[in-house]
């Protein structure tokens, strides 16, 4: 699931979805819960609520962490999240016993760049080989995350559009990688 399923606009959904998520995974049993941007209900607790309230982020991090409680060393879950903001999460969450390992993934260097880029060029239209364009733009732009490459080549997509081409080229690629870097142009009227 992912963190922001577990809330709704109508509140005390996010409980009861935490413990039927729990309760189908150890009938289950050998199986695996994965919570995709838990920072969405996993911020340190008293941060962005009304002083003596509780809100219903709060109150499903609460059974979150009581269902993670409840598991023994032989129950045969297995609890795994990913986070973009993991210097947010409320210290609970990373007790032993809860998610006590923390992996980190570091931006791509030049040859991950290249993998990456060699994977959304194989869908464009291109002038020449997606390995000639792979390794030119992994040169240029090393460590820029899958999203980031992603928006990279759909902007040039849009520049070979707009300039009616057949084909994309490395001057759309270069412009498309100014316009994600720099942002869009600025005209001035005067």
């Amino acid at each position: 699931m992912s963190g922001s399923d577990f809330m709704e606009i109508f509140v005390g959904v996010g409980t009861p979805r935490v413990r039927s998520l729990f309760q189908e995974a150890r009938q289950c049993s050998l199986g695996t819960i994965f919570i995709d941007e838990i920072d969405a209900i996993g911020w340190a607790r008293g941060h962005g609520c009304f002083p003596g309230g509780s809100d219903e982020r709060e109150s499903t991090l609460n059974q979150l962490l009581v269902e993670m409680d409840g598991f023994g060393t032989t129950s045969g879950v297995v609890v795994l999240a990913s986070a973009s903001q993991p210097d947010i999460l409320d210290k609970a969450l990373l007790k032993p016993s809860r998610f006590d390992h923390l992996i980190t993934g570091d931006a791509p260097d030049i040859k991950g760049c290249d993998h990456i880029f060699q994977i959304y060029l194989k869908k464009l239209k291109l002038d020449k080989e997606p390995s000639y364009y792979s390794q030119q733009l992994a040169a240029l732009i090393p460590g820029f995350v899958g999203a980031e490459i992603a928006n990279v080549c759909n902007e040039a997509v849009l520049i070979a559009a707009r300039n009616a081409s057949a084909h994309i080229t490395i001057e759309h690629f270069e412009a498309a990688i100014d316009r994600v870097i720099g942002g869009l142009e600025r005209r001035i009227r005067l």
